[in-house]
C-alpha cells in the first residue's frame, strides 16, 4: 500500500491543511504565542492577529467582523446555533424545522432537543436533492422558531435554495430564524447570508486545507441565542474558553486564499470531476446520483451489483481514496439517509460511492483513478458473477 502513489479523492471528509497555512500555524504556535486577552505587548499582538482572522472572513462572506464566533468545528457551530437559539426562544415556541439530509451534527441535534420538549418538523427533499420552498411554507408555524437548512450537500452536493426559503419566511412574516450549515459550501462558492435572509451559518476549517478543531459561526446582529460555553468571556462572551490561536489563523488564511482563487479553484475542480466522468463513461452499470446543479467538488455514483464497502477496500489497496458518504457515518451499518430521502432504492444505495475533489486534485489523478475503478468494478462483477447463475 505505501508503494503505490496515493490518489486522494474523498476532500468532503477532510482535507489536506496548505504549506503556507501549516506554517502560519506553526509560527502562531512557537513564536506568535500570546494569549490575545492578555493586556502586555504579545498578548496585544495575538489581538491583531486574532483581529486579522475574523476580518478576513468577514470579507469572505460580506458581513462584519463583529458576526463571526470562532467555534472548534462545524459540529460546534451548529450545536451552538441550534441549541443557543432554542434555549433563547422557548418561551415563544418549541417548533423546529431542520431538511431530511441534513448532517448528523444537526439531525442528532434536533433529535435531542425533541427529548427535551421541542417537535422536529423534518422537511422532504425531491429526487435532487432539494427542499421545496412551498414544503416550507407549509410547515410553518406561530411558534416555529428555527429553520435549519444545509448550504450544500455533504453526500451529492445538492445546492440548496437557501435564497427562497428566507423568502418564504419573510412572505409569512415568521419570527423564526434560518440557520444554514456550510460547511462543504464555503470556500467552494459565493456565499452571501445577509443578501439571503440567513440569520446564522456554519463553517469547519478542516474542509477547506485548514486544520481540524477549527471552524466558525456567522451570527447576524440582533439575534439572540444563548451561549452554550461559560467562562472568560471570550469572543464577546458568547463563547467563552482561550481562543484556538494558531488553528483561528490558518483558518483565516485559508478563507482568504479560497475566495481570492475562487474561479481559479472552481473551473480546476470542474475540470478534475469531468475527466473522471469521461473516464467512467467506458463501463457500463452505473447510475448517477449527483443532480445537475450541484457543486463540482463531489460526484455520487452508484455501480450496480457491487456493495460499495467492498469496492472501497479494493481501491484503497490501488491507492485510491474514496467513501460511500458521510464520513462522520461511515462506520455505522446504515444505509445513507441522503439517498434514501431521495427516493432511491436499496440496492442503489448500496452500491454508492462519493468522489469528492479539492484544488489539489489533478485531472492525471482523475485519469488514472477512472481506470482503477473500470478494472476494479469489472473484476468484482466477474467474481460474483457465478454468484447469479
Amino acid at each position: 500500500m505505501q508503494n503505490k502513489q496515493e490518489i486522494y479523492f474523498d476532500n468532503s471528509a477532510t482535507t489536506k491543511v496548505l504549506p503556507q497555512v501549516a506554517d502560519l500555524a506553526y509560527r502562531v504556535m512557537c513564536e506568535d504565542y500570546g494569549n490575545p486577552s492578555a493586556l502586555y505587548g504579545r498578548g496585544l499582538a495575538a489581538e491583531k492577529l486574532l483581529a486579522q482572522a475574523r476580518t478576513r472572513i468577514a470579507k469572505a462572506l460580506n458581513v462584519l467582523p463583529r458576526e463571526i464566533i470562532f467555534t472548534s468545528g462545524g459540529t460546534e457551530a451548529n450545536n451552538l446555533a441550534i441549541r443557543g437559539v432554542a434555549a433563547a426562544a422557548k418561551r415563544r415556541g418549541r417548533h423546529i424545522i431542520v431538511s431530511a439530509v441534513e448532517h448528523p451534527a444537526v439531525l442528532r441535534t434536533a433529535e435531542a432537543l425533541s427529548d427535551e420538549g421541542f417537535e422536529i418538523d423534518l422537511l422532504p427533499v425531491d429526487e435532487n436533492c432539494q427542499v421545496r420552498p412551498e414544503d416550507l411554507a407549509a410547515r410553518l408555524r406561530p411558534d416555529t422558531v428555527l429553520v435549519s437548512v444545509m448550504l450544500v450537500n455533504n453526500e451529492v452536493g445538492a445546492v440548496q435554495p437557501i435564497a427562497e426559503l428566507a423568502n418564504e419566511l419573510k412572505k409569512a412574516q415568521s419570527e423564526a430564524l434560518l440557520h444554514v450549515d456550510a460547511v462543504q459550501a464555503f470556500g467552494k462558492m459565493v456565499i452571501n447570508p445577509r443578501e439571503w435572509g440567513v440569520d446564522m451559518l456554519s463553517v469547519s476549517g478542516h474542509k477547506l486545507h485548514a486544520p481540524k478543531g477549527t471552524g466558525f459561526l456567522y451570527v447576524r446582529d440582533g439575534v439572540r441565542f444563548v451561549p452554550q460555553m461559560t467562562g472568560g468571556g471570550q469572543e464577546a462572551a458568547r463563547r467563552s474558553g482561550t481562543e484556538n490561536m494558531p488553528g483561528i489563523c490558518a483558518l483565516g488564511l485559508a478563507a482568504k486564499l479560497a475566495y481570492d482563487n475562487l474561479q481559479e479553484r472552481v473551473e480546476q475542480v470542474a475540470e478534475v470531476k469531468e475527466r473522471l466522468l469521461n473516464g467512467l463513461s467506458k463501463l457500463p452499470g452505473w447510475q448517477m446520483n449527483t443532480p445537475e446543479g450541484a457543486l463540482p467538488n463531489v460526484l455520487n455514483i452508484s455501480f450496480d451489483g457491487i456493495k460499495s464497502e467492498v469496492l472501497l477496500h479494493m481501491l484503497e489497496e490501488e491507492g485510491l481514496m474514496v467513501s460511500s458518504g458521510s464520513a462522520c457515518a461511515a462506520r455505522k451499518d446504515k444505509l445513507s439517509h441522503v439517498l434514501t430521502a431521495m427516493g432511491y432504492d436499496r440496492r442503489r444505495i448500496e452500491g454508492a460511492i462519493r468522489f469528492s475533489f479539492s484544488c489539489l486534485n489533478t485531472v492525471e489523478e482523475a485519469d488514472r483513478a477512472a481506470k482503477i475503478v473500470c478494472r476494479q468494478v469489472e473484476d468484482l462483477r466477474l467474481i460474483l458473477a457465478p454468484s447469479k447463475r
